[in-house]
């Protein structure tokens, strides 16, 4: 019995395994001017287009036939059924605690960013997170949640640093509110009393946020595969699998240690 990662197991499962689901039947039901157009695509693309996905999620092969392996089977059966499955954010989550945030504009980020996917559930979906296995495996590596920290820049009126006010008012229900204006006295050339400056992040996070949702969530489905999948495979052992749910915060300490001795030298 051969020992591999749950990461190995799945890569060769969906990329030379279960491609053989669907494979034998390429030319049942078009005719032999089609057969040979889709023959003639292959020779010249390197692939087949046009052509949908078998049960797990990938295109069936056009040269390899013959029946998948069995342990194949069952770790395809697995991450299929991930789609009956549903999963969440913990609260007070930080995906960027490397990132300093003396303004606290990148948490106010993140917290819009989850309420939006709490509300949505799109990518905390099992069928979301089926297709984030799949397409893993088939490209061999999981998702990228490596990502710069954007710079903190003054929001600007004409090219000048803008001032705000907070203000009260009343509606016409009588109900007290905030809300913000123009800080700047134009006639004196100076800010209001209590006027304030507000700052803004030089490019949008969302897409970094929702790579280190997705690879924490990739994790979390590795540790379920490697249980569900022990002890249930004919001729694989799936090695121990620790799930590196926050690799950043390697990065960060590793960061952190660099400036140390650099400011020791």
């Amino acid at each position: 019995m051969k020992t591999v990662s749950i990461e190995k197991l799945l890569i060769w499962a969906f990329t030379q395994e279960l491609p053989k689901v669907g494979s034998g039947d390429l030319s049942l039901g078009i005719g032999l001017s089609s057969a040979w157009a889709m023959t003639r695509d292959f020779a010249v693309l390197g692939t087949l287009i046009d052509r949908s996905p078998n049960i797990y999620g990938v295109v069936p092969d056009f040269v390899e036939y013959g029946e998948p392996h069995p342990d194949a089977l069952a770790a395809g059966a697995a991450v299929r059924a991930l789609a009956e499955m549903s999963f969440s954010i913990p609260e007070g989550w930080q995906p960027f605690p490397e990132w300093s945030d003396e303004h606290g504009l990148i948490a106010a980020e993140v917290g819009r960013v989850v309420e939006e996917q709490r509300l949505k559930g799109d990518r905390l979906s099992g069928r979301y997170v089926v297709a984030l296995v799949t397409g893993s495996a088939i490209l061999g590596f999981g998702p990228d949640w490596r990502a710069d920290k954007p710079k903190v820049q003054e929001v600007t009126h004409a090219g000048k640093p803008a001032w705000f006010v907070t203000r009260k008012t009343r509606d016409a229900f009588g109900r007290v509110y905030e809300y913000e204006t123009d800080g700047f006295d134009r006639r004196k050339q100076r800010p209001v009393k209590g006027a304030f400056r507000k700052y803004a992040l030089s490019e949008p996070i969302r897409g970094a946020i929702l790579s280190r949702l997705e690879w924490e969530l990739w994790q979390d489905a590795l540790a379920y595969l490697a249980r569900s999948l022990a002890n249930r495979l004919e001729s694989h052992a799936i090695a121990a699998f620790v799930p590196d749910r926050h690799p950043w915060r390697r990065r960060a300490r590793s960061a952190n240690s660099s400036q140390a001795v650099d400011m020791a030298g």
